[in-house]
């Protein structure tokens, strides 16, 4: 009995001192990537700004269709694709973001242009903000985000770039 205490009480103990660490790992992460194109803000925000293009640069849609989508003047604003919803919530001029929900909470993706004066080319930022609860194996997730997430919004950018140099 005493040694069935002892393991109640470490498990216990151990399970308090994880939660307090991962309550110290961030809430919000944000992962983003960044890329120079010589083009126009207009082709890019083309490419950027309606789903039904981005199986021409956005990796692993190329291959996928699009389910249920909406269309907002002549764009693809909404889909659905492999139980992700996909759906534009913002654009203008410089930004778009779009909301890509599986679960409960909305992972944010969003495209950034910076234009410079007196030049011609611009910048496209890509970046994706991630919320987590308070629970540890979230907290612990948003220390893999950035491995896992970066790569492919690097992929994405270079086929991007490749997109706007043909």
């Amino acid at each position: 009995m005493k040694y069935i205490k002892l393991l109640i009480f470490s498990t216990v103990i151990l399970l308090l001192a994880v939660t307090g660490v991962t309550l110290l790992l961030p809430s919000h992460v944000r992962v983003s990537r960044a890329v120079n194109l010589h083009a126009g803000a207009d082709s890019v925000l083309h490419l950027v700004g309606d789903l039904s293009q981005w199986k021409r640069w956005y990796p692993g849609f190329d291959t996928l269709v699009l389910e249920a989508t909406v269309r907002t003047g002549g764009r693809v604003t909404g889909a659905t694709v492999k139980n992700v919803q996909l759906q534009i919530i913002a654009y203008s001029d410089s930004l778009v973001t779009v909301a890509m929900k599986k679960g409960e909470q909305p992972v944010l993706n969003n495209w950034k242009l910076i234009r410079y004066a007196h030049s011609d080319s611009l910048t496209i930022q890509n970046y994706m903000d991630f919320d987590f609860k308070w629970y540890p194996w979230e907290r612990f997730s948003g220390l893999l985000v950035d491995g896992s997430y970066g790569q492919l919004m690097e992929a994405g950018l270079r086929r991007l770039k490749e997109q706007m140099q043909k």
